[in-house]
């Protein structure tokens, strides 16, 4: 079977988007009720006058900003934006609290068997089975993402095998020990986990691994080929977040993403107004509704992810929508001597024709009136002095064609720059008002 959910997966465009008007209705009729939030902000907006799609777009978004306040009321620590009562909750989850105070999630038993289903969705496009035995590579803690992988890849009927608590050496051994076949990780601590198996002379490919599922951050293209190639494994991305849960998910023909419809509306809007629908092919700002999730109810949160839209129809047989790439948050976007400036074009030329680099950091400074760009990057050992050099040269002309922008080009000994297991902080500016990641 190509499919978690054969009916769901190939129900006509037109049944799914009736469907999704009519869950998103009921959605908000709930929110209205139970949630504190939406009591105040929806005070005014009536589900009978949802009739369609575009109707949708006259609700206003939800910011994570707002979020924060509502979460301060009682009770604690979800305030008004709980969703049931509080007794109800089983399970509490946080998100990272990278951009400002973590935003604290409930859910009931319900409610997390729904986010669980989803995911199953996403694990089964990616040919996950039953006689995949899943290495998970991580510390589970209060973030979502690891324990919905490790549950759906359970209810899918795979084995988990939890890393948490090794580091990167002892979880190589016990990928060996125990020949897991799959695993689920940041496309950067792929690279790094082939990185430190080199060191020890293993050869990454030779782990087993066959089908590896990344998130947490964006994935070029010339990235998850990378990977593919370390560990002679497939590939696979997809997108969430612990407010809207994971929501789209990649295929076995790896172009691009499907929306995991009807569980989700998912809009892309453009990033001027956030009230037109992009074209196919365009950029916009994913804008995403859980239909289904009533423990922590969210009606049009402005995810701030930056895709580019995909096709409406793939080889597959999957009819819903697609996104074809994740190009970053807006958050990420900089403007630079004028040019606006995305951190994943640098991860891009670098992953596709500057392989010997390891690792790497991009760093912005004012210096006097000029803006200055510095990339720091970390070379393999393997290569001598004049190799560095003409990498150097090479890597500037490249940076220049692919930004428009002059790079100042640090060459930093081997193992010098962070290595990180989570979402990768590889980004910093130092201007007065600049926003570090």
């Amino acid at each position: 079977m190509n499919y978690w959910n054969p009916y769901l997966e190939t129900l006509p465009k037109e049944e799914l988007e009736r469907i999704e008007i009519s869950y998103f209705k009921n959605i908000l009729s709930y929110a209205k009720q139970s949630s504190k939030l939406y009591q105040d902000k929806l005070k005014d907006i009536e589900p009978t006058d949802i009739k369609s799609l575009d109707d949708i777009k006259n609700i206003p978004l939800t910011e994570k900003e707002e979020m924060r306040r509502y979460q301060e009321m009682e009770p604690f620590p979800y305030g008004g934006l709980l969703g049931r009562k509080i007794e109800e909750v089983t399970t509490f989850r946080q998100t990272s609290g990278t951009t400002g105070k973590p935003i604290y999630v409930p859910e009931t038993y319900e409610s997390w068997q729904w986010r669980i289903e989803a995911w199953c969705h996403i694990l089964y496009m990616a040919g996950f089975r039953p006689h995949h035995r899943v290495f998970l590579p991580f510390v589970y803690n209060v973030y979502v993402a690891f324990w919905e992988g490790h549950y759906a890849s359970e209810k899918v009927g795979c084995e988990l095998i939890p890393g948490g608590g090794l580091d990167t050496r002892g979880r190589i051994h016990k990928i060996l020990e125990v020949k897991a076949n799959a695993m689920m990780n940041t496309p950067t601590y792929g690279l790094h986990i082939a990185e430190e198996a080199k060191s020890m002379g293993i050869d990454p490919s030779s782990l087993g691994i066959e089908r590896m599922l990344c998130a947490g951050e964006p994935m070029p293209q010339s990235t998850r080929k990378r990977l593919e190639e370390l560990f002679g494994c497939h590939v696979f991305d997809h997108i969430g977040g612990t407010e809207p849960c994971a929501w789209a998910g990649m295929c076995e023909v790896k172009e691009g993403m499907h929306l995991i419809e009807p569980f989700f509306l998912v809009e892309i809007l453009d990033r001027e107004t956030l009230s037109r629908e992009v074209e196919e092919d365009e950029i916009g700002v994913a804008v995403v509704t859980p239909l289904g999730r009533r423990s922590f109810p969210l009606i049009r949160f402005n995810t701030k992810d930056l895709v580019i839209k995909g096709k409406t129809s793939c080889p597959c047989g999957r009819t819903s929508r697609k996104i074809k790439e994740v190009v970053g948050r807006t958050d990420d976007l900089r403007k630079i001597r004028g040019v606006l400036f995305s951190p994943k074009t640098v991860e891009e030329v670098l992953r596709k024709d500057f392989q010997d680099i390891e690792e790497f950091e991009i760093i912005v400074e004012r210096r006097g009136l000029m803006d200055v760009v510095t990339l720091r990057a970390e070379p393999n050992s393997k290569l001598t002095v004049t190799d560095i050099e003409q990498t150097k040269t090479r890597l500037q002309e490249a940076l220049k064609v692919a930004t428009n922008l002059t790079f100042n080009i640090i060459m930093e000994p081997p193992g010098s720059l962070p290595r990180y297991m989570l979402k990768a902080k590889r980004f910093k500016d130092l201007r007065e008002g600049g926003k570090n990641d």
